[in-house]
């Protein structure tokens, strides 16, 4: 056994001709090195391509041609004449057995390979390579077995280490020398294809397909959030659909379409059985029975064409967040993570579906309407833009704010709402810029009525939040933020000794951590230990929602930050329900004087009784308002400052209609404007 000088270790393909994967080696209990090798050797010695390949350790029963056949993709075999033969570099590899010249012909012919080493300088997990994988190198992995593969190997090597109370892996000695003697794909150095579409002037698409979508804002937010499961290559979608399309066409029984998944994509009758369900959802199949089923309409409509664009048109009327991810790409590039963000916040999505993102853009990028215009950010083709002047789509979840008077006001203001919450979920995963997350977050707490300061810098607390009263009455938190890579805030990530010293510091009353999420008991255990409270980034979105429907006054807020470990905001629940109680009795007492207006027994003229006799079958309060609450409302109401309601001894009477009174809010609201 020698080692090969790495000044011959193998040239690299260009990074769009290399291929995905490794090559599929049976493990055993000798290793994947040493079952390889007898592979290579098994070919050379003529060993019949039918022959059954036992390994010792393993159950596998591939025959010697389905093992070079799976070889072969990375340059290891070929075949010529149809007999397999070994290729140059795996004859070296057979005389040196220098299992690091195989790993150099793998950096050489798969992707992420010598990328996924060179990631590992800092010790990081899986999760945390496989958005690399996704997000830097357009991979569009939805597993982390891509990644396991590859660490199984490095593993075996010596390659890598793994750190099981971290969870994170890591370069050895051994892997840090390597690493200088290969070479890597930076992602800027990938070449990104043109707009094949420039030139187009009309879209390419069925007039069945585009009737599929003339929809209103109702049904069009009651679309699915999944698209589903989809077997094989998401670039290989029409050929897969067309398949089973074809299979489904006319009435065909379950165990029929399990049997065809099986031989021809090797996939479960679990998973077969989860894409019917997925067939079903997009309307390409109708169940006639528990086991019939046959294609539906548009299913053999599409099966006519099968075009990628009237695929996106059928997706587009039954999946959420289809055409309106073009209306965001129109503009800026955004990333798969950026676009996932949006999603939660804007459009419906209960959390981030990143793999749901990066189906939507395979699926766009196959009907051509959207392209990588740098490594892992996406931008529209000139296709795309002709089909967003032509379609109908989901509006955003603006919240809603009632202190504007003018429309495009509210419009302008939703929109910086909506943007600043899109900012603060993805500033929480952005480790290497603590400040933009800790500046996100001072925003935060400024939008729910705080005085806030950033401080942040090395020692320093991040974020010092102030209630907005006099001395006497206000109170202080000091806010610490962890951004995080992978999202998840451990207990090692946290200082608690230097949270309780910056507390000190500012005569803080409360000490607040915020990150996307946290995890282990031993941290919520800590946290309550000190009196520290946990906000992940969901809690403070939410409160922030509720906020701007429903705002409180911030020592309601007492509740949250007085609490320990993981924030529990269902605490305001009583407050909420009493705002909103103060709201519905205002409308309330409102629509009860102005409907009497022009009765010609009352006059128009009410007591609190006869206004409390109308409201206390009223559907929208479980308790009816008491006489004290509706004099209380009235008073406020019929106050000279706003005049809403006029006051005399027979009685209070309307002095405008409803739509008056709230343009005196506005008018209010307005003049408060900063």
């Amino acid at each position: 056994m020698s080692q090969v000088n790495p000044e011959f270790y193998p040239l690299h393909r260009e990074w769009n001709v290399k291929v995905f994967s490794l090559p599929k080696i049976p493990r055993g209990k000798m290793g994947q090195p040493i079952v390889l090798r007898e592979i290579l050797k098994a070919i050379l010695d003529n060993v019949p391509y039918n022959t059954k390949m036992k390994f010792e350790g393993s159950s596998s029963e591939s025959t010697l041609d389905q093992l070079c056949t799976w070889l072969r993709p990375v340059g290891l075999v070929f075949k010529d004449g149809g007999m397999w033969k070994i290729s140059e570099e795996s004859k070296l590899y057979l005389e040196t057995e220098d299992d690091l010249y195989l790993t150099a012909i793998f950096c050489a012919n798969v992707r992420f390979i010598g990328e996924l080493l060179i990631n590992l300088e800092k010790p990081l997990m899986a999760l945390d390579l496989l958005e690399i994988a996704n997000e830097n190198y357009n991979l569009n992995w939805e597993t982390k077995s891509e990644i396991g593969n590859r660490l199984t190997w490095f593993r075996q090597l010596d390659l890598v280490d793994f750190n099981d109370l971290k969870n994170t892996y890591h370069l050895t000695e051994k892997g840090e020398k390597f690493v200088k003697n290969i070479k890597y794909v930076h992602p800027n150095e990938i070449v990104i294809n043109g707009d094949n579409t420039i030139h187009e002037t009309e879209i390419p698409v069925s007039n069945w397909a585009e009737r599929l979508i003339e929809m209103d804002q109702e049904k069009l937010k009651a679309r699915k959030a999944s698209i589903g499961y989809i077997p094989g290559n998401l670039t290989d979608i029409c050929e897969t659909l067309s398949g089973y399309i074809q299979l489904i066409f006319t009435n065909i029984d379950k165990d029929s379409i399990f049997k065809y998944s099986k031989e021809t994509l090797n996939i479960s009758a679990s998973s077969a059985n989860s894409f019917i369900t997925t067939l079903v959802n997009i309307d390409f199949l109708d169940r006639k029975s528990r086991v019939l089923c046959v294609a539906s309409e548009t299913a053999k409509k599409w099966l006519t064409t099968k075009s990628a664009l009237d695929l996106v048109y059928c997706l587009h009327a039954k999946v959420l967040y289809i055409f309106e991810i073009l209306f965001e790409l129109s503009k800026n590039s955004l990333s798969a993570k950026e676009l996932a963000v949006i999603a939660k916040v804007s459009y419906g999505f209960e959390t981030e579906r990143i793999d749901e993102i990066r189906k939507r853009l395979t699926i766009l990028q196959c009907a051509l309407l959207v392209q990588e215009e740098s490594p892992g950010k996406y931008c529209l083709t000139k296709r795309a833009r002709n089909v967003l002047e032509n379609v109908s789509m989901q509006h955003k979840n603006d919240i809603e704010l009632s202190h504007r008077s003018e429309e495009n006001n509210v419009n302008n203001e939703n929109l910086i709402v909506n943007d600043n919450l899109t900012e603060l979920r993805l500033a929480s995963k952005d480790s290497t810029n603590p400040s933009r997350f800790e500046k996100a977050i001072a925003w935060a707490f400024s939008a729910l009525g705080f005085n806030t300061s950033w401080l942040g810098g090395s020692g320093k607390t991040d974020v010092l939040v102030n209630s907005p009263s006099i001395p006497k009455y206000s109170y202080t938190v000091t806010v610490d933020a962890k951004s995080t890579y992978s999202g998840v805030v451990s207990e090692g990530q946290i200082n608690f000794d230097t949270l309780k010293e910056h507390k000190k510091l500012h005569s803080a009353d409360y000490i607040v951590v915020v990150g996307y999420s946290f995890q282990g008991e031993r941290l919520i255990k800590r946290a309550k230990e000190h009196d520290v409270v946990l906000i992940d980034v969901d809690s403070l979105e939410n409160l922030i929602r509720s906020h701007f429907k429903l705002p409180l006054e911030p020592t309601a807020y007492k509740k949250i930050f007085s609490q320990s470990g993981k924030v529990e905001i269902s605490c305001l629940e009583n407050e909420i329900k009493e705002i909103k109680r103060s709201g519905d009795l205002l409308q309330s007492v409102m629509e009860c004087l102005i409907l009497e207006s022009n009765d010609p027994i009352t006059e128009g003229l009410l007591y609190e009784k006869d206004i409390y006799r109308t409201l206390r079958n009223d559907d929208r309060f479980d308790i009816p308002p008491s006489l004290d609450e509706i004099g209380t409302m009235l008073n406020f109401l019929s106050s000279p400052n706003l005049g809403c309601v006029g006051k005399s001894k027979e009685g209070y009477y309307a002095l405008g209609t409803i739509y008056e009174v709230k343009n005196k809010f506005n008018f209010y609201a307005n003049s408060c404007l900063v």
